[in-house]
């Protein structure tokens, strides 16, 4: 006799999907036409079918928040991992921060690595996001940082992104005294390698929390050049104050964000990473077109 629950997808490994109902967690497989659809992702409430001999997703649930790279849904938090090695890309943070905005979802910055990295260095990255987004020191090795960064976590599911060898399953390990596989930098080319081969959330006391790979994560897929800055905090209190509506903080002549660049009101190097992301839009939509 079949039974209906509702669930959420906890892991998807080789076309299977793990689904937790309460305590229990079903193996189950899915229709073909939700694969070809919108997919099943990690996240997802479900519907199933479970009976003797075949359990079944035959429904997923609207989502409130969902990406395609990597395919994960329903997040409230994505934590955001830098280190001093590999040298921090803050374009790649830049644009996790922008499109987390555009999905409902809060970014945090967590700095790993404190232990072996000298202040000024800690200082120099965070300090460009000083006001606008919550910041963590954290060290997977030593666990110092990780009682604010739980607590901060309570009640919420959370998503690791970052360059590859930042920490972000060496953070996960420590949390959960677990012993998932990590590796660090390749030292032929001096980036990370990749040790995530799948999708899943662990549950972190109150809080859950996805291990994703890959490298470039949450990558933007609807916003449009001349919205770039309504994503872009530490820019929306100036920017009433451009001369043109429609301005898009570039070249305008009597720019608000322009003139706090020149002030150092606003980071220039901030600043700068914005119009790189900008024409990297632009050139993308107009190469659609």
């Amino acid at each position: 006799m079949e039974s209906r629950i509702k669930g959420k997808v906890i892991k998807i490994v080789s076309g299977r999907y793990w689904v937790k109902n309460g305590q229990d967690v079903y193996v189950c497989s899915a229709r073909g036409r939700l694969r070809r659809t919108d997919g099943i992702y990690v996240g997802d409430y479900v519907i199933c079918n479970i009976g003797k001999k075949t359990m079944s997703i035959e429904k997923v649930l609207d989502r409130k928040n969902w990406m395609v790279r990597p395919p994960i849904a329903n997040v409230d938090v994505v934590i955001i991992t830098v280190a001093n090695e590999p040298e921090p890309d803050l374009l790649l943070v830049d644009k996790i921060i922008v499109n987390a905005y555009a999905q409902g979802i809060e970014p945090i910055i967590c700095y790993n690595k404190i232990d072996i990295t000298p202040e000024e260095e800690i200082i120099n990255v965070l300090s460009q996001y000083d006001g606008f987004i919550k910041t963590f020191r954290i060290s997977s090795e030593t666990k110092e940082g990780f009682v604010e960064l739980e607590g901060f976590l309570e009640g919420k599911t959370a998503c690791l992104a970052g360059q590859s060898a930042v920490g972000k399953t060496s953070i996960i390990n420590a949390i959960l005294d677990m012993d998932l596989e990590t590796a660090g930098l390749s030292k032929k080319i001096g980036r990370g390698k990749h040790t995530t081969r799948h999708l899943e959330i662990y549950e972190i006391h109150k809080a859950e929390i996805i291990d994703t790979c890959g490298f470039s994560v949450l990558e933007y897929t609807d916003i449009i050049e001349t919205e770039l800055a309504l994503y872009y905090p530490d820019f929306l209190d100036f920017a009433s104050n451009c001369t043109f509506n429609n301005c898009t903080h570039t070249r305008e002549p009597n720019c608000a964000i322009i003139e706090a660049v020149d002030k150092g009101m606003i980071g220039e190097k901030r600043y700068e990473r914005y119009l790189k992301f900008y024409d990297e839009i632009k050139e993308l939509r107009e190469k659609e077109y």
